[in-house]
């Protein structure tokens, strides 16, 4: 049974601690999968690690299409009414596993005939198991999501991960070839997949019933949201697959070695969203006030982590690149430089999107993520046969201000339009975050460690959003209040 929201004390302590752990698991998991990361480029070189990556992109879209806004859709529905959540679950699981696989199946056969290198296509066949895993997953996690217990599901992906770490290096150090170091992601996704079903069944029975009413009711109030959402996610990758396809596999690895880091950086959005949505949609049904509170500082928190990163990636992309991929990845740092502002602008989108997904706004979501997706298709086939991977990277940046600026029109109409009265000590933070980049010498390291607790200094002792976050909420939560 999902417990009560409470009172807002308690559920700033809440939501503080549950995105906490979602953070800290999620920092974990991201260091495992960047060591992941650094040995599959050192360990594969340029070109096939660029096989790896459209095998991987490609896949990721029928993943996201699949996906079709179940999650966000039952989500919903278990955090507006709780005593639904066993009904739901055990209805929404057989539609969702029959759904998943004929998209896997449709995608490998859609992958076998395009013009993709051989190599891709041994990718495709043996990540399409992973990508079906992922799915039946996704289709568990709502429990946990809407429960405030995700950080079982951390757990679950940091063993997963650390499972694909391991017999990454062990394929690499036995000199196995690609096809190895492929399947060694399939099995951690595997685990991943075991461990949540573990998990869940101790909190809700998952014994799938056929409810054909149900079925239509869900695909009714999911599709346009799942449309939306799956566009959304396909624009956020597509520029790597037209890569692939306009371009070499050099340039598509190249491309993937900067993007990383922007890949990695969206597990923070991650992390408050997931906490965000329930509690957020739970407001909204019953008209509580607190909801523009807790939009306002979901948006602030999101843009305060986005600021040190920003800066991080313009002022050392290049060490960034070669001391994670090596000396063969240096040209992708101009590519990272480029990239460097979509962190601002996606974390701030971040916090709105999940007021529309809170206010059942799935029409506006899906013009919106339209709109996105045809420009950014648009730009990249005109301008990355010219100029390639790094046209990309501009085009991304700009998609996402585009992004945020119709998400927020859409939001203000919500009444739930976050103030910028923040932004100003985050901009003094950052200021001051890049003056001790730029005039301290030494290895790259120390001015990145001097100015990020720069940084966190400026801005935990100026008042606002932070300063209360920290003190008030994780401080209670951390001592077990």
């Amino acid at each position: 049974m999902t417990e009560p929201i409470g009172d807002s004390s308690r559920l700033g302590a809440r939501l503080a601690a549950n995105s906490l752990a979602q953070a800290a698991g999620m920092a974990v998991g991201a260091f495992i999968s960047f060591f992941t990361f650094v040995a599959i480029t050192r360990g594969l070189g340029v070109e096939a690690f660029g096989d790896l990556t459209a095998a991987t992109v490609f896949l990721y879209i029928p993943v996201v299409l699949a996906e079709l806004g179940f999650t966000s859709a039952v989500v919903r529905e278990i955090s507006r009414d709780p005593a639904r959540t066993e009904a739901v679950m055990r209805a929404s699981i057989p539609l969702r596993a029959l759904v998943s696989s004929g998209a896997i199946g449709a995608a490998v056969g859609l992958g076998m005939v395009l013009p993709f290198n051989d190599r891709t296509k041994v990718a495709i066949l043996i990540s399409s198991v992973g990508a079906l895993l992922t799915l039946l997953t996704v289709t568990v996690v709502p429990v946990l999501q809407a429960q405030l217990k995700m950080h079982l599901s951390v757990g679950a992906h940091v063993a997963g991960r650390l499972a694909t770490l391991a017999l990454t290096l062990g394929a690499l150090a036995l000199e196995l070839g690609f096809e190895a170091v492929v399947a060694a992601q399939v099995v951690g996704i595997a685990l991943t997949f075991v461990l949540h079903v573990a998990f869940v069944v101790r909190l809700v029975p998952l014994r799938p019933v056929v409810d054909r009413t149900y079925w239509r009711s869900l695909l009714g109030t999911s599709i346009v949201l799942g449309v939306a959402v799956a566009v959304a996610q396909v624009y956020f990758r597509i520029d790597a697959l037209l890569i692939a396809l306009i371009r070499s596999s050099e340039e598509v690895g190249l491309y993937a070695a900067a993007y990383k880091f922007i890949e990695l950086s969206d597990l923070v959005i991650a992390a408050v969203g997931v906490s965000l949505l329930p509690a957020l949609a739970r407001f909204v049904a019953t008209n509580d006030p607190r909801a523009i509170s807790l939009v306002q500082r979901a948006f602030d928190v999101l843009v305060a982590a986005a600021a040190p990163l920003a800066v991080g990636m313009l002022a050392f992309a290049p060490e960034i690149v070669t001391l994670t991929a090596g000396e063969e990845f240096a040209d992708a740092a101009d590519a990272l430089r480029l990239l460097s502002p979509y962190v601002l602008f996606s974390f701030a989108a971040g916090a709105l999107w999940r007021v529309l997904l809170a206010t059942g706004r799935d029409r506006i979501l899906l013009w919106i993520a339209l709109v996105i997706l045809f420009s950014n298709v648009a730009l990249n086939l005109v301008l990355i046969p010219a100029y390639g991977f790094e046209a990309a990277a501009v085009v991304a940046v700009g998609s996402e201000v585009v992004g945020l600026a119709l998400v927020g029109i859409a939001a203000s109409r919500q009444g739930l339009l976050p103030s910028p009265r923040y932004l100003p000590v985050i901009a003094a933070a950052a200021a001051a975050m890049g003056l001790v980049v730029l005039l301290m010498p030494g290895p790259a390291i120390v001015p990145a460690v001097l100015g990020t607790l720069t940084y966190l200094a400026v801005l935990l002792a100026l008042p606002g959003t932070a300063r209360e976050v920290v003190f008030n909420d994780l401080v209670p939560a951390l001592r077990g209040r």
